[in-house]
């Protein structure tokens, strides 16, 4: 098979995640409540982030009436698989469970039956299948429904579809072992590790949160190792963008979405007339705009008066000449060169197997990433996440757990700078005095009170959050106001270690701004002029033959150089310091 077949056979990785929430009604009735309250934390939020990823809820254990004998027992859909709106997020905060009378026994098989039938009727393109169910693991389904529930997550689990179990429960217990098969069979048999009970709300949506977007990767790569040695890998970006901005354009009289269509047309060019008699036909005949079509389309570049074309496909191969996209290995650098201030440039990503492009490509990754780990080296790869991106240079760091998943093994995905991107800071000309271990002491104390676990959504507006709450709290028609903490303030509890003394001698002290006061017009400045005056020839001349005239401020200067009466020095007022500083270089030497 040659390159262009490889290339066109590479799969397109498209859509969107699609993540459905089961709760089971069938516990304490204080759980359903809780897991009723969280689910409604979560479609809130989808709905903030304006995304375009689906989410369902329903909830299994009790008696659904609608249904009908051939339809699904004892699950009712509270809305379907799609992109939740304001009137599913209304039908779920109204949904009430004591409508409903309970099931006589607990099934699971109905309820992945029912969530497998959501998926297939899904309009939108999903990227990943992922099934949430929130439940409590100490009663079991009926023994009737063990049998095929296992065989449901099997079935499920083959059609690349998650399930996440998250354990809703106030302390410790026994947890029954139908769960831990029913966890391993979901997981195609591999060994998993119990969910812990949770019961804090926060905590529960955020697990929500990351089980429906751990498996969002940004690209699926063949990462070529070596010369005919290629493997599979996903690129992932483990933090989601959570931002209310998104902009629409709205119609002036109808208030209607305006999309925007770009239609390029062809025009047919004259030809060039032999005698007035041609012209006189050529202007008779209609001229016609015909669409073009793609790969009718011609770029150019303008090079001394003259255009070269350039097609589609070698405008694209000249913005990425490594061919499709993919990652290449370099080579590998000692992990003491890459300091940690180059990680901040442009967010990473994160590097892991997948079996899917190549099978085997795990037992490859892992011993990649145990000789980084024992060598103490990183790679240097080059990186090309889509068709119409630039490569870049990044680095690959071992790691594991990031951001507290369960993940044992995988790379950091560093940007590495370009030279353009780096600016060497200015080195003053001035010696700088002498620092003392006091002040040394004083800095690293205060540098320990500024530290904190940074998350990137700590900071947000306040006012812009207070506004969008308020706006949140109308379209949903909810009396209270969902609060908003402030996290931009400061906190002064973590600086009471420090010394106040130490602090005033390196920073200088802090105190109330003294208002300036407006000074009459009609004011004598021979005050001020006395000061200007009042400048030491010695201090002057010693700091000439040091090369430190520019200590000086810029009404001293300008003191100086009129105290030297210069001819035809002109208006010195306009200059700048620096300016100022060259004239009395050049005509003090001449006085003196």
């Amino acid at each position: 098979m040659d390159s262009e077949d490889e290339i066109e056979d590479n799969p397109q990785y498209k859509g969107v995640p699609g993540t459905i929430i089961l709760i089971n009604a069938f516990n304490d009735s204080n759980l359903t409540s809780l897991a009723h309250v969280v689910t409604c934390r979560v479609v809130k939020q989808y709905l903030r982030s304006s995304k375009n990823n689906c989410i369902g809820v329903c909830y299994y254990g009790l008696k659904n009436d609608k249904a009908s004998s051939l339809n699904i027992q004892d699950v009712v859909e509270i809305f379907p698989l799609t992109v939740p709106t304001v009137n599913d997020f209304e039908k779920l905060q109204k949904a009430d469970i004591s409508t409903y009378e309970q099931a006589t026994e607990l099934k699971i098989s109905d309820a992945l039956k029912l969530c497998n039938k959501m998926f297939t009727d899904c309009k939108k393109q999903l990227l990943s299948r992922t099934i949430v169910i929130l439940t409590k693991l100490d009663i079991p389904p009926t023994k009737s429904d063990q049998k095929p529930s296992c065989s449901r997550a099997v079935d499920l689990a083959s059609s690349n579809v998650e399930i996440k179990i998250i354990n809703i429960a106030e302390e410790n217990y026994n947890v029954d072992p139908f769960y831990e098969k029913f966890l391993i069979d979901a997981n195609g048999g591999k060994d998993i590790v119990l969910p812990s009970p949770v019961n804090d709300c926060e905590a529960i949506e955020k697990l929500i949160h990351q089980q429906s977007h751990r498996h969002l990767a940004v690209a699926q790569l063949t990462f070529s190792i070596g010369e005919g040695f290629d493997i599979g890998v996903g690129v992932y970006k483990l933090l989601v963008q959570n931002s209310y901005m998104k902009s629409t354009n709205l119609a002036r009289d109808k208030n209607t979405v305006v999309t925007t269509v770009n239609k390029t047309m062809k025009v047919p060019i004259e030809p060039i007339a032999t005698c007035s008699h041609q012209m006189d036909i050529d202007e008779e005949q209609p001229k016609t705009e015909v669409p073009l079509l793609k790969s009718e389309i011609i770029y150019y570049q303008e090079y001394d008066k003259e255009r070269i074309n350039f097609t589609d496909d070698e405008k694209k191969s000249m913005t990425n000449p490594f061919g499709p996209p993919m990652m290449k290995l370099l080579g590998f650098k000692p992990a003491n060169l890459l300091c940690k201030e180059k990680w901040f440039l442009k967010p990473g990503y994160f590097l892991y197997p997948n079996e899917e492009i190549i099978e085997g490509s795990t037992i490859a990754f892992k011993a990649l990433y145990q000789a980084c780990i024992e060598m103490s080296v990183v790679a240097i790869c080059i990186l090309c996440t889509r068709v119409n991106s630039r490569p870049n240079i990044v680095a690959l760091s071992p790691c594991s757990n990031p951001l507290g998943l369960n993940v044992e093994i995988g790379f950091n995905v560093i940007h590495i700078p370009y030279i353009e991107s780096i600016r060497n800071l200015p080195v003053p000309d001035n010696t700088v005095e002498e620092i003392l271990d006091e002040h040394k002491s004083a800095m690293i104390n205060i540098l320990n009170c500024l530290k904190f676990e940074y998350k990137a959504d700590m900071f947000e507006n306040p006012k812009l959050q207070t506004q969008y709450r308020n706006i949140e709290a109308v379209a949903l028609s909810e009396e209270n106001v969902e609060p908003f903490k402030d996290t931009t303030k400061p906190n002064p509890e973590k600086f009471q270690t420090i010394r106040g003394d130490l602090f005033e001698e390196l920073f200088g002290p802090f105190g109330a701004v003294n208002l300036k006061r407006s000074v009459p017009r009609n004011q004598d400045h021979n005050a001020k002029k006395q000061k200007l005056e009042d400048i030491d020839n010695k201090t002057l001349l010693e700091r000439f033959e040091d090369k430190k005239v520019n200590t000086y401020t810029k009404p001293q200067l300008i003191n100086i150089l009129n105290s030297m009466s210069i001819p035809d020095i002109g208006s010195i007022h306009k200059l700048n310091k620096n300016e100022l500083v060259a004239l009395v270089y050049k005509h003090y030497t001449n006085s003196s």
